[in-house]
């Protein structure tokens, strides 16, 4: 004959979790005890664990009307009656336990998550904070009223709180996940990063954690760092399409093309339908000199979006048609934007760019700087390279670039006046001769026909104002596409379009741009001044 169990050990297997064997002891007990309270209440939580809302609330109610002031039972009535939405009645039962008890924390604390899942933000963190001031130790409390800060916009308030959590229990490892958040949201991605490995040494397994980590280091265009933590969140949940993408976008900035066409290809096979995965595998096939392949990949794209003049544009270039003339704006915005986060950090670090500081040598050498403080134009801002290195030159600096979320990053560093989100010549043609300097670092690339650009330029500089631009180099063509979708243009059309717009040319060179798959690149760069009266 089996054995029965008391209580004390039908709870021990409920909090073991072997909810059948709990389930069937709990009954048990029932057929013996039916009026036992702690035998109806524990099986109302075992049935409201398994979702059984209906079952759980009989129980409850029935052990309520046994011990109808058991502050136990009613918070847990009201905690049922909040996962059926019934949000007044859980308020209510709350209230009336608090004005019977005003001392118990936790009624204080279940009435805050009552308002927390209505949005009513202020009244729950009322409510925490009453409890936390009875029970200066409550952790769930600091961390409910945390989330209420962080849901309500209050930012450094749930900083505070989730500090004070740490205070209690330096290792609470939701406390660490909410506080690397936090400094993420604030761009503080090496105090984000303490947290988020805190957690680590001890829940190595915690998904969000380890996208978490990648995302920080990638950040800080530690792309190294970041595969190692995208690896183990893959590791985690092999089938995870946005993890297998980022590992592809990072493999693609670190030159092993053949690992990125395996991560963006997994991704596929999940999603067959994922156009970021099929457009960034264009990209890969195209650096590949696969243009068959990059094709397939691009007019997936556009059976997607058939109207995307971006993608419709890469395979202009892919079939060489002989008319293009210039990179459309949203074909620049598209690539700027899915480029924006970790543009600064390839440049510098893996192409060695240093245009910036060369244009701002070769101003130095052409014409006296000393003193001068100039309207300065940075057309094709992007994140503001070049705003930094000539921000000390500037009166006023205006920045203007297609791409919003290079915009952002510009933003972030304060040297801009004015940051202006608009096309390049849409914008020109509404400025007469309001500019000293206008600088154009890797624009003039996205255009073939420069008739337009040297035009609209002249038009906003002031008399003796300053043109410095960058472009690569065509041996054969006034200008033509190359294989990479930028434009490379001839000397002599440069000269042409400067005679032309009556520019006097101060300095014309060669330099090597940046390097692409270990070489330099080479191009012109030019500086041009419109002639004083």
């Amino acid at each position: 004959m089996k054995k029965s169990l008391n209580i004390t050990e039908v709870q021990q297997l409920h909090q073991a979790g072997r909810l059948e064997e709990a389930r069937e002891g709990y009954l048990a007990l029932l057929k013996t005890y039916p009026d036992d309270p702690a035998v109806l209440h524990s099986l109302a939580l075992l049935y409201a664990e398994e979702g059984e809302l209906a079952e759980a609330e009989a129980l409850l109610k029935k052990a309520i009307s046994i011990q109808p002031d058991n502050p136990v039972f009613l918070i847990h009535y009201a905690n049922l009656l909040k996962a059926k939405q019934s949000y007044a009645a859980a308020e209510q039962i709350l209230l009336d336990l608090i004005e019977r008890h005003p001392d118990f924390a936790a009624a204080f604390n279940n009435l805050g998550t009552v308002y927390f899942v209505q949005d009513q933000w202020q009244k729950a963190i009322d409510a925490f904070q009453a409890a936390i001031q009875i029970q200066p130790d409550y952790v769930d409390a600091y961390y409910n009223l945390g989330l209420a800060f962080k849901k309500s916009g209050r930012h450094d308030a749930a900083w505070h709180a989730y500090q004070a959590l740490v205070e209690l229990i330096p290792q609470h490892a939701g406390a660490h996940f909410q506080l690397g958040c936090l400094a993420m949201q604030k761009a503080q991605y090496a105090q984000a990063i303490e947290h988020f490995r805190l957690i680590e040494d001890n829940h190595p397994f915690h998904l969000e954690t380890q996208i978490n980590l990648a995302a920080c280091y990638l950040k800080q265009g530690k792309l190294n760092e970041a595969k190692i933590h995208y690896q183990k969140a893959l590791a985690i949940q092999p089938d995870d399409v946005q993890v297998l993408f980022n590992l592809g976008v990072i493999s693609m900035q670190q030159g092993q093309l053949v690992q990125a066409i395996e991560f963006y290809s997994r991704a596929l096979e999940i999603k067959p339908d994922f156009y970021e995965a099929h457009n960034n595998l264009g990209f890969v096939y195209l650096v590949m000199k696969k243009p068959d392949e990059a094709l397939d990949h691009f007019r997936a794209c556009l059976r997607q979006e058939p109207h995307n003049k971006a993608i419709r544009h890469t395979i202009d270039i892919l079939t060489h048609r002989k008319d293009l003339s210039v990179s459309p704006p949203e074909y620049i915005r598209s690539l700027f934007d899915s480029y924006a986060d970790h543009y600064e950090p390839h440049l510098l670090h893996l192409l060695d760019y240093r245009l910036p500081q060369m244009m701002y040598q070769i101003i130095q050498e052409a014409v006296p700087v000393e003193g001068q403080r100039w309207a300065i134009l940075d057309l094709g801002c992007g994140t503001g390279l070049c705003g930094e290195q000539f921000k000390p030159l500037a009166k006023t600096l205006t920045g203007v670039d297609l791409s919003e979320k290079m915009l952002a990053v510009a933003a972030q560093k304060n040297c801009y006046d004015r940051l202006i989100q608009s096309e390049m010549l849409s914008f020109l043609y509404d400025q007469k001769e309001k500019y000293d300097l206008i600088i154009a670092g890797d624009v003039i690339i996205y255009f073939g026909d420069l008739e337009g650009v040297f035009l609209a330029v002249a038009k906003a500089l002031k008399p003796g104002g300053l043109f410095i631009f960058n472009t690569e180099i065509s041996e054969a063509d006034a200008y033509m596409m190359t294989a990479s979708g930028r434009f490379a243009h001839h000397a002599r059309y440069l000269a042409r379009l400067a005679l032309q717009n009556h520019f006097a040319v101060l300095s014309a060179g060669k330099a090597a741009l940046r390097t692409q798959e270990g070489q330099p690149v080479p191009g012109y760069v030019y500086l041009l001044q419109k002639p004083s009266p």
